[in-house]
């Protein structure tokens, strides 16, 4: 089986490291399997890939600037993937990430090639994507083979919305190492330092706790827009001294093996992959409940806490609870480790292999 696999970048994003797993899971597999990416050499793969992947980046990535500059950019984007798409003659497209797909759907109009596109948040609350992809999200979803979404709450509104058969797909857990260190007194936090991962809730609320805890500290691993915007807060919060932020870590499971808790307070989510592995790495974890993933992995009180979305006063209660109670954190951690059965990669890839065999065999 010959697949093309799109996305607009490799960078370190979750939806990067879901295709970089998966593409190579199937070239292991024997399949023949080409990586597409919109960007081109100005953005490095941040996720090793195998060898015998087939890696074509198109460069069509570049920032516009006006209605005309913008619109001729994007036939260009859509007509390089046409391209690419009639050169590779897959047997089956798949493509991540709103944007890109409907870019995709796009390219493949008049093709005989089945589009598996897939969304990689909660399509009803995320404020990124502007009004006219939105649009042509509702309009051209429709023209999808299948749509995959990574929760059921995502999948219930891409079936209302796009009128469209949505399947729901879990990311998969990555093999993760067997780390054999101390946990210590440190609440770590993890991802692209964006407003919706809501950082900002974790410094207050553990500005409110800090003086209970002298001995701990906050560690903050990711880069994004937010950086100056958070070493300000933390500035203003007065918790220099407790507050780390290394930016982007290569083994970010030896800080998740270490830490005494693990706490995301994203006010939307996909399925957060940090979320998952820190439980794979036997974390005690505290998330913010929002609306699509953290509930869908975390059963309240028994591998982990849930709190509401924004409410910083909940979420230093139970940072306070969790910080106190030794016993209570390595219950939960153990009960977190689970996870690596119900999300291993073999189970999530079966699940992908039975779409794409029902998608290629009605073609």
């Amino acid at each position: 089986m010959k697949l093309v696999l799109v996305i607009s970048s490799l960078s370190s994003g979750g939806a990067e490291r879901v295709m970089t797993d998966m593409a190579n899971y199937w070239v292991s597999s024997g399949r023949d399997i080409t990586l597409v990416t919109l960007s081109g050499n100005e953005i490095d793969d941040f996720y090793p890939l195998m060898p015998s992947v087939h890696r074509i980046k198109l460069g069509v990535q570049q920032p516009t600037s006006g209605v005309w500059e913008k619109l001729m950019a994007n036939i260009k984007r859509v007509m390089t993937l046409r391209q690419v798409f009639r050169m590779e003659a897959p047997e089956a497209i798949i493509s991540f990430l709103d944007v890109t797909n409907i870019l995709t759907l796009m390219a493949t109009r008049g093709m005989n090639v089945p589009v598996i596109v897939s969304e990689r948040t909660d399509p009803s609350a995320n404020p990124v994507l502007g009004k006219f992809w939105q649009i042509l999200r509702r309009h051209l979803y429709r023209f999808a083979d299948r749509v995959v979404a990574q929760t059921q709450a995502a999948a219930n509104w891409i079936e209302v919305a796009c009128k469209i058969k949505t399947t729901v797909i879990p990311n998969s857990l990555r093999v993760l190492p067997e780390i054999d260190v101390m946990r210590q007194p440190i609440l770590l936090s993890i991802g692209r330092l964006d407003s919706y991962k809501g950082f900002d809730l974790v410094l207050k609320a553990f500005a409110r706790v800090r003086s209970e805890f002298p001995d701990w500290k906050l560690v903050i691993l990711g880069e994004g827009p937010e950086r100056s915007m958070l070493e300000n807060l933390r500035d203003q919060l007065d918790l220099q001294d407790v507050v780390q932020m290394p930016g982007t870590v290569s083994d970010p499971e030896g800080w998740m093996a270490r830490a005494g808790v693990v706490v995301q307070a994203s006010r939307f989510e996909g399925f957060p992959n940090a979320l998952l592995e820190a439980m794979g790495m036997g974390a005690a974890v505290i998330s913010c409940n929002c609306r699509s993933g953290p509930a869908e992995i975390i059963s309240e009180g028994v591998n982990g806490r849930l709190v509401p979305v924004d409410d910083i006063e909940t979420l230093a209660q139970v940072m306070t609870e969790l910080m106190a109670d030794q016993d209570l954190r390595e219950r939960l951690g153990q009960a977190a480790r689970l996870v690596r059965h119900k999300y291993a990669q073999q189970a999530v890839m079966n699940q992908w292999n039975t779409l794409l065999k029902e998608k290629i065999r009605n073609e």
